[in-house]
């Protein structure tokens, strides 16, 4: 892991529309495992944002943009709803500072959230071996035919909502 970055990590918190565009663009790929995410994300987060019910977070160092949290943080419902570490700096560790700044602005050891079938191998052992996440329950076509979807860390009155989340 590249030392300086170790000194120099800025944590952003995000509010404005034009950073907000930025952040799409940069997980906008995540379409491909979440169906209608641009609607959702403009439609639904971007005005959780505004309204103070979601947080979105850059994570950069002195020159560039290195991750990105999207997060859900009210009073009923603790959540990361994607993290997102840019391609250039993936796998190098970076991903454990947002999570780490994700759980103290959640201020929660253990929040929500579900992985797509295709990233668990990417999020599996770090969320359980390290954060001591637990994985509550898998389901098949929730999001995409012949695909599961991984949930960590489930609030107890979301089993009630017919086993959808109704984020």
């Amino acid at each position: 892991m590249d030392k300086k970055f170790l000194i120099n990590k800025i944590f952003e918190i995000v509010k404005d529309l034009p950073r907000l565009g930025f952040i799409y663009q940069n997980i906008k790929l995540l379409d491909n495992f979440y169906p209608n995410f641009y609607d959702w994300y403009f439609h639904k987060f971007v005005p959780d944002v505004l309204l103070g019910n979601s947080v979105a977070i850059f994570m950069k160092n002195k020159y560039e943009y290195i991750g990105t949290a999207l997060l859900k943080n009210t009073d009923s419902e603790k959540k990361i709803r994607a993290l997102r570490i840019f391609p250039k700096f993936q796998n190098k560790g970076y991903g454990l500072y947002l999570i780490d700044k994700s759980l103290e602005i959640l201020d929660t050891p253990k929040p929500h959230c579900t992985v797509a079938e295709e990233l668990i191998n990417d999020y599996a052992r770090i969320f359980i071996n390290r954060y001591f996440f637990e994985l509550d329950k898998v389901e098949r076509n929730l999001y995409r035919k012949s695909k599961n979807e991984y949930f960590f860390n489930t609030p107890k009155i979301m089993y009630k909502k017919e086993n959808k989340c109704q984020d």
